[in-house]
């Protein structure tokens, strides 16, 4: 994955969009007889209904098995393996959760792939380049790009984010849009193959800051990522070299206005910091010293930056909470499973791990399991604690933990949103632990999540099915020239203006109550 800063059943309508798209394109050469795909078919089903937790939650099941049927019945010839792949999403993305992630099989995509050379950005509908990592330095920053191999930018990024769900819940637009387009690259290759070269169609930037009307057209040739990243290195030192905002570590604190007491605190995910960190400490540990700085050097405005953050431990998500939540709090009200996940979490060669779940789990009654512990209760640290203005920085990549954490926030009646919604849902998701399911014949993997998380924040706190910023705020033309942070600038005029978003009484005391 050619990532520097983090994969949903297309609408009906644009899954023919999506074919006329590919017919084009060179695929695999592994093809599947009916029989094959039809056994593939069949065996996702049986999985998605012995261990999806989210079955029917978002698309009624009558609908999944109309889509499943239409799928199904298609297959009449034998198919090639890249157009199996396409041909298995709108059953997927049908479940319309970020969490279920549907990938190639192994050694599909390698080192050997090649990948469209740019970072592709939007401004008010238009699609720009704003890194170009190909041989021909001509393509500069702020190129309008309108097709890629004749097929429009837009038809294809629409066909893209139709196409995958993951990292964004229900009918969430944001979340779809951003990673479509952080990882159009990545996209690209895994829907329509890897590709020595494209011909592109573009508009050149003039130096008056507007674009040539002349449209013109290139032959580019694609890099692997071996040579896609050091291409952007060696381009965009600032961008990407080691002193670069993209290169911060996480959990990494700037102090960025003295005068007025203002910091940012970068989160970009809520793994561990370091490779074997089964227990967070690691994580724990950098977040203590974060906020003993912040203490120490007497932050009024705290900026937590939570854009693309696609999350990681719950535990750590509530560990950064205890840093400004004002009373006793839980992250999750219930945490469920189906029967046959207890199989995937309990090592008959392991008996400490069926103790284990016997403690952390009982039967639900309806034939599940329900967690003993899920519900367990966070202090916030009084020592350290931050009761100045909070401000949180998020996009559609916020997902996962990182949207948690907003969620709480949000009911907690603290915090001002700057930015766009979050990829997650505000109620709670799919995830916890997974099933990594391999279809038996074309071997395409299948992440299935385990666990329905449901947060512990009230309904009526909500401001939309995601958490909605107060401040929505949307990249310019200049702002893509300068490749500038336009989140953090916002909001850090509205500090210079002492800007902050008014909140409701929050749920805390209710939540104590219980």
């Amino acid at each position: 994955m050619i990532v520097f800063s983090r994969t949903t059943r297309p609408a009906l309508a644009w899954w023919g969009l999506l074919l006329a798209l590919v017919i084009t394109l060179p695929t695999a050469s592994q093809s599947l007889t009916p029989d094959q795909a039809h056994d593939d078919l069949l065996y996702l089903r049986r999985q998605l209904r012995t261990y999806h937790p989210g079955l029917g939650h978002y698309t009624p099941v009558s609908r999944m098995e109309q889509v499943f049927d239409s799928l199904y019945n298609h297959v009449d010839a034998p198919i090639d393996y890249l157009a199996f792949f396409r041909h298995l999403s709108p059953y997927l993305s049908g479940l319309k959760d970020g969490h279920t992630n549907l990938n190639h099989r192994k050694g599909f995509i390698n080192r050997d792939t090649r990948y469209v050379p740019f970072y592709i950005r939007q401004v008010e509908g238009h699609y720009f380049i704003s890194h170009n990592a190909s041989e021909d330095s001509t393509l500069r920053r702020g190129t309008q790009l309108i097709s890629i191999d004749g097929q429009s930018v837009a038809d294809i990024h629409r066909a893209l984010l139709e196409g995958d769900r993951s990292g964004s819940d229900g009918d969430n637009v944001s979340g779809r849009q951003q990673w479509s387009l952080t990882q159009f690259a990545d996209y690209y290759a895994c829907w329509f193959g890897s590709r020595d070269s494209i011909t592109v169609q573009y508009r050149s930037p003039l130096p008056n800051g507007k674009i040539d009307s002349v449209l013109r057209e290139k032959r580019i040739s694609c890099p692997t990522v071996a040579h896609f990243r050091e291409k952007l290195w060696q381009r965009y030192p600032t961008d990407f070299g080691p002193k670069s905002e993209s290169r911060l570590p996480n959990l990494g604190l700037r102090i960025v206005d003295s005068l007025s007491g203002t910091a940012v605190l970068r989160v970009s995910s809520f793994s561990s910091p370091h490779g074997f960190d089964p227990f967070g400490w690691g994580f724990k540990k950098r977040l203590k010293q974060a906020f003993r700085q912040i203490k120490e050097a007497g932050v009024d405005n705290l900026i937590v930056d939570m854009q693309d953050n696609g999350g990681g431990a719950v535990v750590n998500s509530a560990r950064l909470l205890q840093f400004w939540m004002p009373a006793p709090f839980r992250i999750m009200a219930r945490e469920e499973m189906k029967q046959a996940a207890r199989p995937q979490l309990v090592n008959r060669w392991n008996p400490l791990s069926v103790i284990d779940f016997n403690l952390r789990y009982k039967k639900d009654g309806h034939g599940g399991f329900i967690s003993r512990v899920a519900n367990r209760q966070y202090r916030p640290i009084q020592r350290l604690a931050f009761t100045g203005n909070l401000y949180l920085l998020m996009n559609g990549s916020s997902f996962s933990a990182a949207t948690s954490v907003l969620a709480k926030t949000l009911d907690a009646g603290k915090g001002t949103f700057v930015g766009e919604a979050s990829g997650g849902a505000y109620w709670g998701d799919f995830a916890g632990q997974f099933n990594f399911v391999t279809l038996p014949h074309s071997r395409i993997q299948v992440r299935l999540p385990l666990k329905k998380l449901t947060h512990a924040v009230a309904p009526n706190h909500a401001n939309g099915f995601t958490v909605e910023p107060d401040f929505t705020v949307t990249r310019s033309y200049n702002d893509l020239l300068t490749n500038r942070n336009y989140t953090l600038d916002y909001t850090l005029k509205l500090i210079r203006q002492r800007v902050t978003a008014a909140r409701d009484i929050p749920s805390l005391l209710s939540e104590m109550k219980n």
